[in-house]
């Protein structure tokens, strides 16, 4: 069909180009999808640890003692300061894991969509190319012959 080696270079090298694209496009949407899923996990984690740390702040701030209904025992809750600052640690800790998976996501995201661009503009490249007429002479298909074609041969 292409008979100018510049055209057909040309259009294998514009298809190449835009198959790149979408592979790569292909992966980072992959991998923005894991980055999210990550984060969503460290905002879980988080969500409990921070909740964890209030609780046993409202265990401590607890006055008078706590008593079960029928007892006149006082429930044992921990009021250990130790205890307190474990807990307010850990939720810290929570904190900056979601935020550094956060920046993870984001990033994962922007390079996706990068890829994403870059493969929409190699197919433009691709189909713009693949429209361009031919400079060269072009194959035409084989016409069948009619009678008046065809020569006798004894």
């Amino acid at each position: 069909m292409f008979d100018d080696p510049i055209s057909s270079n040309e259009l294998i090298e514009a298809a190449r180009s835009y198959a790149k694209a979408v592979t790569l496009a292909e992966s980072t949407s992959a991998a923005a999808r894991e980055a999210d899923i990550t984060l969503i996990e460290a905002d879980i984690a988080a969500v409990i640890a921070i909740n964890n740390g209030w609780e046993a702040n409202l265990n401590n701030e607890q006055n008078p003692p706590r008593r079960e209904m029928g007892f006149v025992a006082e429930v044992n809750t921990q009021r250990d300061p130790d205890d307190l600052a474990a807990a307010a640690r850990a939720a810290e800790f929570a904190k900056l894991h979601y935020q550094q998976k956060r920046a993870v996501a984001m990033s994962a995201d922007l390079a996706a969509t990068s890829a994403s661009q870059e493969a929409d503009a190699a197919e433009k490249y691709l189909l713009a190319i693949a429209r361009t007429p031919l400079t060269g002479p072009v194959d035409q298909l084989a016409e069948s012959p009619t009678t008046d074609q065809i020569e006798v041969t004894v």
